[in-house]
């Protein structure tokens, strides 16, 4: 009989006495244990207590590979059939697969048959090419943004290719990969512990990837690559949706205004000395000056809008491929007159200048066909709002909130003039009504202050009668 050896070639399975004798050391494997073991002048090895058979070895050189080790039957000697290196498989993984070379071996197969049927079989990494290829497309209802967002998201946590020294440590401190495994021997437990890894560094990315691959595996099932979806997460295991629900007040909101949008009062046209003098970036502060006046979403609603979308005779603005789909929304007055001016600039030298490549968005950027420090070219769209943003609420005297609290701020506010949630829904251009209803939860603030009020008895001046004494 021949097996593989160390190296992967076929050699007799009379091995040398270290392995022929297969000195039986067993301990409880995991990667951390794995990590710590050190090379020594001679071969050796180190056996899984959680399953029998599996080994490792170390050899002189440092590497370390998984083996599974079994006696056949009326034989003498202990054979090792080589599962894969440590480096691309954590201790799970190869127990797993450690498994089913033990169930094949006492059905009668041989491993080499065993692992002949395991190559027939898709790895991950594999199901993934042949879903971008064959279903992930537009004509199959796929958003070019949705394939993005999912593409990315594979590259750096399952195909692990990322230029992020955050990322690579936590991959570092985790080295634990599914894209090699075959289909049918990923786990529900494997599942979560990639979740697990994931969330240490971007909680809501954990969600996004494990219900990726819900969609991925679902596929897999539909055209015959798989029997079982492995994706068992429960309501606890998610990372729970911590609602932000943190609002500028009216006076904020006005300061705010105040701060990004200056116009001449006597041309009525903007005033760039004041963003000179200020250190603002004026395209950034145009930008946040629309959200504030209209409540639309900070990037697809709002940075990267179109002029070709916005209609001045109807005062509406059109979108083709929003969040809820084709939709239109209407402008407040205050919102076309800031698009008019800013179309009235497109003639001006500076930021707002129309330029080729850059002319079409209502927000140009400036710094569109140049590359940033990990080679990536910069959209044609301003983009980059973080540091003008920060500035722009420091100048405000207000703590830091998130930019995209500018459209929970409008919505609120309306909500509270209006007292109408299904105006209100259509304004936020919200699909369920129960999305709207946040809204509502964000006003429980006027019903507290109501309270109060009405808890504010008149205290009336108390009359003191004064009985005079009988002398």
């Amino acid at each position: 009989m021949k097996e593989e050896n160390i190296n992967g070639s076929l050699v007799d399975t009379r091995l040398p006495n270290q392995v022929k004798k297969h000195t039986e050391r067993r301990v409880k494997l995991n990667d951390t244990y794995i990590k710590k073991l050190r090379a020594k002048a001679k071969l050796y090895s180190v056996g899984d207590s959680e399953m029998v058979g599996l080994r490792l070895y170390v050899q002189p050189s440092s590497s370390k590979t998984f083996y599974y080790a079994y006696k056949p039957k009326n034989e003498k000697n202990w054979v090792r059939y080589k599962i894969e290196s440590f480096n691309t498989m954590n201790v799970q993984q190869a127990r797993d697969k450690a498994k089913k070379y033990a169930h094949g071996i006492v059905e009668g197969k041989e491993p080499v048959q065993i692992k002949r049927e395991l190559k027939g079989e898709l790895t991950l990494k594999e199901l993934i090419e042949k879903f971008y290829k064959e279903r992930f497309k537009a004509n199959f209802g796929y958003k070019a943004k949705t394939i993005q967002a999912v593409k990315t998201c594979f590259k750096v946590w399952i195909f692990k290719k990322t230029v992020s020294s955050a990322v690579m440590k936590v991959q570092e401190q985790n080295p634990y990969t599914l894209q090699h495994k075959k289909l049918s021997t990923i786990t529900p437990e494997e599942i979560k512990i990639l979740h697990s890894i994931i969330r240490t560094k971007s909680p809501f990315v954990a969600n996004k990837v494990i219900k990726f691959l819900n969609v991925l595996f679902v596929y897999a099932a539909e055209v015959g690559e798989l029997t079982k979806n492995p994706v068992e997460m429960k309501k606890g295991d998610w990372v729970k949706d911590r609602e932000d629900n943190r609002i500028f007040t009216k006076e904020q909101r006005k300061t705010i205004l105040n701060i990004v949008w200056k116009i001449d009062k006597r041309t009525g046209r903007i005033n760039y000395n004041y963003y000179k003098e200020k250190g603002l970036n004026l395209v950034g502060c145009c930008i946040i000056a629309f959200w504030l006046r209209t409540g639309r979403r900070i990037v697809s609603e709002g940075n990267k809008i179109k002029w070709k979308q916005i209609s001045f005779p109807t005062k509406r603005i059109f979108f083709d491929d929003s969040k809820v789909g084709q939709i239109d929304y209407p402008l407040g007055q205050k919102a076309v007159e800031l698009l008019k001016v800013l179309y009235g600039e497109r003639l001006t030298p500076g930021p707002l200048l129309w330029k080729e490549g850059t002319k079409d968005y209502v927000f140009p950027s400036y710094r569109y066909d140049t590359r940033n420090s990990i080679h990536k070219k910069s959209p044609p769209y301003f983009n980059y709002l973080r540091k003008t943003w920060k500035r722009v609420l420091k100048m405000a005297r207000i703590d830091y909130i998130p930019a995209k609290q500018c459209r929970h701020t409008f919505l609120t506010l309306y909500q509270r003039k209006n007292k109408d949630l299904m105006l209100t829904k259509e304004v936020a251009g919200h699909k369920s009504i129960k999305t709207t209803q946040r809204y509502m939860n964000i006003l429980q603030e006027d019903v507290v202050a109501g309270l109060d009020k009405m808890d504010q008895e008149e205290v009336e001046e108390s009359k003191v009668l004064e009985f005079k004494k009988n002398v």
